[in-house]
């Protein structure tokens, strides 16, 4: 899972378009029961962010409180269910 959405990256003064977001697989959730952070990072596209060693262009930290209900999503989804619900995100895609 990730998100797709244009990202101007202003240390080269362009945008990059359909830039592939997606939360740390080393270390992008952190926390428990009661919050949790997640890092979300930006790539030029998904072929970078799947490189060996991927580098981010940008990245940002957020916090939610998960749901530990029955039947709740993982963590992971809901962590980019609380990405897609902040006005940053706003029009992002699933990829």
């Amino acid at each position: 899972m990730a998100l797709q959405m244009n990202y101007y990256y202003s240390l080269i003064g362009t945008t990059i378009y359909n830039a592939y977001w997606r939360i740390n697989t080393k270390n992008g959730l952190v926390g428990g029961k009661d919050s949790m952070n997640y890092v979300i990072e930006a790539f030029k596209d998904a072929n970078a962010a799947h490189a060996e060693n991927p580098e981010a262009i940008y990245r940002m930290t957020y916090l939610f409180v998960p749901d530990i209900t029955d039947g709740a999503e993982n963590f992971i989804a809901q962590a980019y269910l609380h990405a897609k619900s902040l006005p940053y995100f706003t029009g992002s895609v699933d990829v």
